[in-house]
């Protein structure tokens, strides 16, 4: 550990084996005390929405309050009622099948679910505040206590939240660590029961890292370029709808958004200029619009920014959507969503994530032939696809690998509670949502068997060997060799 995060370890480590002290002398955490505490969050949430809507204001450039009170407050509460709702349920062990013949005597096999103490939560700048207290719905149903710890790009919204979790829970129970850098630097590196991170792949990397030290076991839910395809037989007013609200949203800062729209050559010019006209209703004033959701901070501005005029430099197509007259505002950083037409493969837009309001479109007349070129690249956090065709899509499935996929529109997916929502690869490493997976993600599932009746389970397994032993292995063992009677082995492993 290096000498900046030295001197902040001490302090987070207190608060840290303060909740775990708590959480040991509280077991079990009951339905009750689960259910308070969720209760609790969404008080919280509520109270304090105009708030966090100021916070993001504070912190985004030109963020539409409409955005943030979606974001920010709505997202998260929704989860936090839903798993209020569902927590009894959640709650029950689920049975399994105990092994015959044991069962014929009440032996019972059950999985139940222990929550697993201390998690941790790193949110990233685009999701402040959403995905600080989004995790909290299933962190908090599965028994667990939370520290939270915002991201140092997003200071206000970091106070902002550190205020209302004091008002409304002791440090015991849900906690937030407030700083800069070094603050992020020493978080990581405590010893959590289970850590949470949402960002960047290349802070991933380090996260897991410093992780790995203490066996932390970790949810990383990193980016990609999450690949677009449209076939030839899509409702294309539709698409375009969806396609130019999917790359609004956020100012485009979205680890969801789509990023390469593959499309058929014919389609298109048709589907930029349907893109063109949704955003120029949503947008009518281009840049300048009031409602346009500017860039986080100027290194994110001039990093689109170069993106594109790279691109234009090496005599890239730079189609500009809505209002002409006024694309690019350096003040409030923003930039008008910009499609780059078939970069070539060296170019920064076809190698990085693009993370803002950028689109390259390939023109591609087989998405099988495309999956197939790309299938030992890196695997992408999401996956869409636009058709009419159940089989078409499914092929494309099939073929391809992805952490989610919404069909027929962009980031649905997200918002469905009970699916779960993670990547693969270096797009993340499991998976949480804010439902019933979550609440699986951050419990131990633990396996409890109940034997019953006169026989042990590994009586047949000890001597002397008789009857039983005849009956439960050697008998079953027969009547398997007859099952596979008919498999023959290859001929190479034959000769071998």
């Amino acid at each position: 550990m290096n000498m900046i995060s030295d001197l902040h370890t001490p302090l987070l480590l207190q608060t840290l084996e303060a909740q775990k002290r708590a959480f040991a002398a509280e077991l079990p955490a009951t339905e009750a005390v689960r259910r308070d505490r969720l209760r609790r969050a969404s008080a919280m949430l509520l109270r304090h929405a105009e708030r966090f809507i100021a916070a993001s204001q504070a912190d985004f450039s030109n963020r539409p309050a409409e955005l943030a009170r979606i974001f920010e407050v709505f997202f998260p509460l929704e989860a936090l009622r839903n798993a209020e709702k569902q927590l009894a349920r959640w709650m029950r062990p689920e049975r399994r099948r105990a092994p015959f013949p044991f069962s014929l005597f009440g032996a019972r096999a059950e999985v139940q679910y222990q929550p697993l103490g201390s998690v941790g939560i790193i949110a990233p700048w685009n999701g402040a505040l959403t995905l600080l207290f989004l995790p909290l719905a299933p962190v908090l149903a599965a028994g667990n206590r939370a520290f939270l710890r915002p991201s140092d790009l997003t200071p206000h919204c970091g106070e902002a939240a550190a205020a209302a979790v004091a008002e409304y829970f002791d440090p015991e129970e849900v906690a937030v660590a407030t700083g800069g850098h070094e603050v992020s630097v020493a978080f990581s590196a405590l010893p959590f029961d289970h850590l949470l991170f949402t960002g960047s792949t290349n802070v991933g990397r380090v996260v897991a890292r410093a992780a790995a030290e203490h066996l932390t076991p970790v949810t990383l839910e990193l980016g990609g370029k999450c690949p677009v395809f449209v076939l030839p037989d899509a409702d294309l007013p539709l698409t375009a709808r969806k396609l130019g609200a999917g790359k609004l949203l956020n100012g485009g800062q979205a680890c969801i958004g789509p990023d390469t729209l593959y499309v058929p050559p014919q389609l298109a010019e048709p589907l930029m200029a349907g893109m063109d006209e949704e955003i120029r209703r949503q947008l009518p004033r281009g840049a300048a619009d009031p409602d346009a959701c500017g860039l986080i901070d100027e290194r994110q501005y001039q990093r689109v920014a170069s993106l594109i005029d790279e691109a234009v430099a090496a005599g890239v197509e730079a189609r500009v959507l809505g209002n002409p007259g006024s694309t690019r505002d350096p003040q409030r950083r923003v930039i008008s969503p910009t499609v780059l037409i078939n970069p070539p493969a060296h170019l920064r837009a076809s190698r990085e994530e693009l993370f803002g309001p950028v689109l390259v479109l390939r023109h591609c007349s087989d998405p099988l032939a495309v999956l197939r070129q790309t299938r030992g690249g890196d695997k992408p956090l999401a996956l869409y696809v636009f058709s009419r065709d159940t089989q078409a899509m499914q092929r494309i499935l099939d073929e391809s690998f992805s952490g989610g996929v919404t069909l027929n529109d962009i980031a649905s997916h997200f918002g469905v509670h009970d699916l779960p929502f993670g990547g693969v690869g270096h797009s993340g490493l499991g998976a949480y949502g804010s439902g019933k997976e979550g609440f699986k993600r951050f419990s131990h599932a633990r396996a409890v068997y109940r034997q019953a009746g006169p026989f042990a389970l590994t009586g047949v397994a000890r001597p002397p060997f008789g009857k039983f032993y005849e009956m439960a292995i050697v008998k079953a063992l027969k009547r398997q060799e007859q099952c596979y009677a008919d498999v023959k082995p290859r001929k190479n492993a034959a000769r071998t």
